[in-house]
């Protein structure tokens, strides 16, 4: 039931969302305009552009974007046994980040970013398995996430120092902090196909992270192979988080608390924990990005509100827990 009622409010919520915005639009015109394919009636060619170019597609961006960083925040926590654990606890954020910054610094167009963004998110996986060797050691894999992520971060800081401060440099750091306005019609499609199948992944083998969660030696008495599915799963979420930050930048936060507010409606299970995590976090989503592009007269960049809300959700959720945090 609790599944069709989140449902229903992502459905209602990005229904409404169509009509918010600086430009207010009539909820019996964005009908017609949706419905124009089918209809020979004349419309205003700015309202179409607003409705099918710009906030259709940002809402659709929003429910992959919060739907994918709440699935990878879950399952992480669930490999590591770490409730702190997030989508970036691996440094792909930064590596990702990286890539685009590079791309912003050598002046190329956007397929080239998010190509540069995606190849970095994965490059720096690649390089955090090499470092660790061992994909059993979970403390060891998040301390090779922490060094490769603090590497990245001094690379993007020089890539800042040495950009131009009245082109590169602007559009670097705007970038970064994340926006959802995509201009791509492909960009999106790329993006969006990558966090699809990776959220298929992980949802398939939403069950067997429960297992995870067990001592190795439970779980390899029930024919488990941890390391294999660690793997894949460490990669099934990379992949999501290197097309979330190859298309709208790094977004904090979103994947850190998502997932515990899954466990206070729904319980431990992972059963529940990850389609719960999914629906609500593409609800934060929406509401997060309708709050950045309507606050004021400019669009403010989207990781600034997630870290402002999502403080304040944990700061609840920890007076919830009365500072006792369990997976």
């Amino acid at each position: 039931m609790k599944y069709l009622l989140l449902l229903f409010a992502l459905a209602l919520l990005s229904v409404l969302v169509l009509g918010i915005g600086r430009y207010p639009l009539e909820y019996h015109q964005i009908l017609e305009v949706l419905l124009s394919p089918f209809s020979t009636q004349e419309f205003d060619e700015r309202m179409r552009y607003i409705v099918l170019e710009v906030r259709l597609p940002r809402i659709i961006l929003a429910i992959f974007v919060g739907a994918s960083l709440g699935i990878c925040g879950a399952s992480f926590q669930s490999i590591f046994k770490n409730p702190l654990a997030s989508p970036d606890i691996l440094g792909v954020a930064s590596g990702a980040g990286f890539g685009a910054a590079l791309a912003i610094l050598l002046g190329l167009n956007i397929y080239y970013l998010t190509l540069f963004a995606f190849v970095f998110g994965i490059l720096t996986l690649i390089l955090v398995l090499l470092i660790v060797r061992d994909c059993n050691n979970r403390i060891m894999i998040i301390l090779g996430g922490i060094i490769i992520s603090a590497l990245f971060q001094s690379f993007i800081s020089l890539l800042k120092y040495i950009a131009d401060p009245q082109d590169a440099l602007p559009a670097m750091t705007y970038w970064l902090l994340g926006s959802l306005n995509v201009s791509n019609f492909h960009q999106l499609l790329f993006c969006s196909l990558g966090m699809l199948v990776g959220g298929i992944i992980i949802f398939m083998y939403r069950w067997k992270h429960n297992l995870l969660m067990l001592d190795e030696m439970e779980a390899k008495s029930l024919g488990l192979n941890i390391t294999a599915l660690r793997i894949a799963l460490i990669f099934a979420s990379t992949l999501m988080v290197s097309c979330v930050v190859s298309i709208c930048g790094i977004i904090g936060w979103v994947g850190l608390i998502i997932p515990h507010i899954a466990r206070m409606i729904g319980g431990s299970n992972m059963n529940s924990v990850m389609p719960l995590s999914l629906l609500i976090g593409a609800i934060f989503m929406l509401i997060i990005d309708t709050l950045s592009r309507t606050l004021s007269a400019e669009e403010i960049p989207i990781s600034i509100l997630s870290a402002v809300v999502g403080a304040l959700f944990f700061v609840v959720i920890l007076y919830r827990f009365k500072g006792v945090m369990k997976l």
